[in-house]
């Protein structure tokens, strides 16, 4: 009878050990909403407001053209930067309709960064655009 109450007090102690351990890998994956609102002139972008504090105010957004349509858009916050893909076709094509950019690859204290966002134009003239969506950290999401 030691044996198995040895045994189990062998399994909960792992059991318990592996969960603390995974435990925090699991918060850090778990996503956040996000907004961001930025002006724009042409492929370069200035943050006005933002929810996450690695993109502050004043953080600059460059975009480069792809053959495909979409662009790249590099985000140079506050120490790193993330690269992602946009499609802004559907609010080129109904400007009511989002378009959406996604970062999964970043530098510094963007390394692990990952942004899902919609994209959607908040001026007329196309200088003002908000993004919405959800942000986490760590390897997946």
């Amino acid at each position: 009878m030691r044996s198995i109450r040895s045994r189990l007090l062998i399994v909960g102690a792992v059991a318990a050990l592996a969960l603390a351990v995974l435990a925090p890998s699991a918060a850090a994956s778990a996503r956040k909403d996000f907004l961001l609102a930025k002006d724009c002139d042409g492929l370069t972008c200035v943050v006005t407001s933002s929810t996450y504090r690695g993109i502050p105010v004043d953080t600059v957004i460059n975009y480069t053209e792809n053959t495909d349509g979409t662009l790249t858009a590099v985000i140079h916050g506050k120490n790193g930067t993330a690269t992602g893909r946009c499609d802004l076709s559907a609010i080129f094509g109904t400007p009511s309709a989002p378009g959406s950019c996604v970062f999964n690859t970043g530098t510094g204290a963007l390394t692990q960064f990952h942004l899902d966002v919609d994209v959607t134009v908040t001026s007329a003239d196309f200088v003002s655009w908000a993004w919405e969506g959800s942000y986490w950290m760590g390897a997946g999401g």
